[in-house]
């Protein structure tokens, strides 16, 4: 048995990141998510006013206040670029179930894969699980939200660093009549005395009200070896590289900034409602007009004539455009744009430290490094779903392209390729993926395949006379 005492366990870097990744959910979400929080994201107006009045106006301030989804709109486009090309899967026959549904739940590779960049963009930290369905008799990969990992440790064995526990916290849904209710329960992920062992935690008691007990547990093995497990199947990304550490959220600085943008906007809005409508003002009234006037009433506008004793005067008072306010919203906006455009910029960092031991200094970007890690970990989880489904010695691989910005390729691009190929400067592997990363042929495609293609085409005869044989 695990040595575990309180398997609800939550480690203290994951509690403490906890409010920042709501905070980036929330903004990403878009404004339903930001106003619904209420005052959790705009300060209130003289808090120590509980009268009638000052709340009323504070929830005209939040009414009137808004906010632009700057960075939902962010991370939409960033994964339009990284999903811009189909990802390439090299895999068995045997896996070829996953592309269309990766999780059991209908969800495919291609769509399960753009959801955890997604997380990624926004937490900085996912998990996937490669796991094995008894049902379907197939493996299948379960996503993990960074909120759900609340435990994990590694150890050092024979001078490298394993992974040896890890515990998920999941939520289902039990039937309830025609409702149903909300279950917490814990998987636990152990590697002990070098096997791999997965136990599922449940509430004990009536109403499961008692203290969290082991429901369930199982040793697998794996159909290719027949064997037990000797590692843990769970693969974790990062923003910055794939270890279980967590990494800073690549949308976290402009979340922040959209944030105080969404402030600004409330303070601009504000203003614009308290002074943007003119005041009347009548001067030279003795009190006898004055009184008059308060009686009978005052009707402003081109067709009703506004009588006047002599030497008095009538005219608008407006305020003068305040724009404190709105120039620091222009001064975010520009900035988040800085910002959302580094995300994609290019420069001169190591890819990521999880690629093999690469120290290879080369052309990146966050999002290249982002993509670069869910490549990573989809192509570890794909060999490990192989292992499941009896594979043997077969590599699986998973890419998501890193050509964010189609290249065109004019004629006399192409007719320059075409030349260096023919003169022998160019062998026929490279002409292949120079082609296929300009979009003329298919990416997905094996160039040897391509190049067997190319020569067992039939010969074609031009310039031949009618008299010619």
């Amino acid at each position: 048995m695990s040595n575990i005492v309180d398997i609800t366990f939550v480690r203290p870097e994951h509690r403490a990141a906890m409010p920042l990744w709501k905070i980036i959910r929330d903004v990403c979400r878009g404004a339903d998510a930001v106003k619904s929080a209420g005052h959790a994201y705009l300060l209130r107006l003289d808090p120590a006013d509980r009268s009638a009045r000052n709340r009323r106006r504070n929830e005209g301030y939040l009414a009137r206040a808004v906010f632009y989804p700057v960075a939902a709109n962010t991370k939409t486009g960033l994964l339009g670029l990284a999903f811009r090309k189909a990802p390439t899967v090299q895999a068995s026959e045997k896996l070829a179930v996953l592309e269309q549904n990766a999780d059991g739940a209908g969800t495919g590779l291609c769509q399960q894969s753009q959801v955890v960049l997604e997380h990624i963009l926004e937490t900085g930290r996912h998990g996937l699980y490669a796991d094995y369905s008894t049902r379907d008799k197939r493996p299948v990969i379960v996503s993990y939200q960074a909120e759900d990992i609340v435990n994990w440790r590694t150890e050092t064995i024979d001078g490298r660093t394993r992974l040896t526990l890890v515990v998920l916290r999941e939520v289902v849904e039990e039937p309830d009549g025609y409702g149903f209710k909300l279950r917490t329960r814990y998987r636990e992920l152990a590697l002990e005395n070098e096997r791999f062992v997965c136990r599922v935690w449940k509430r004990s008691g009536e109403e499961e009200t008692g203290a969290y007990l082991v429901d369930s547990e199982i040793t697998p093995q794996g159909a290719a070896s027949a064997g037990f497990w000797d590692e843990i199947p769970f693969a974790f990304i990062g923003a910055q590289n794939n270890d279980p550490t967590l990494d800073e959220p690549p949308l976290g600085a402009l979340v922040e900034i959209n944030l105080g943008h969404y402030r600004n906007s409330a303070d601009y809005e504000d203003s614009v409602w308290f002074c943007g409508q003119v005041q009347p003002w009548m001067s030279g009234l003795d009190r006898e007009w004055r009184t008059h006037l308060e009686e009978t009433g005052v009707k402003v506008g081109s067709r009703t004539p506004l009588l006047l004793p002599k030497d008095g005067s009538f005219g608008y008072a407006q305020a003068q455009p305040n724009m404190l306010a709105k120039e620091a919203m222009d001064s975010k906006r520009d900035y988040m744009v800085a910002l959302g455009a580094r995300l994609i910029e290019q420069n001169s960092a190591v890819k990521t430290a999880t690629q093999a031991g690469s120290e290879q200094t080369t052309s990146t970007s966050l999002l290249s490094i982002c993509v670069s890690n869910v490549s990573e970990a989809y192509t570890r989880v794909l060999n490990w779903c192989a292992i499941w489904a009896g594979i043997k010695s077969e590599e699986c691989r998973y890419t998501i392209s890193q050509e964010f910005i189609a290249r065109v390729a004019d004629s006399g691009m192409v007719t320059a390729i075409v030349g260096a190929w023919q003169s022998g400067a160019m062998r026929d592997a490279d002409l292949v993926r120079t082609f296929q990363k300009l979009d003329i042929i298919d990416p997905a495609a094996d160039p040897d395949d391509v190049i067997q293609a190319l020569k067992d085409k039939s010969p074609t005869f031009t310039g031949l006379n009618d008299g010619d044989s």
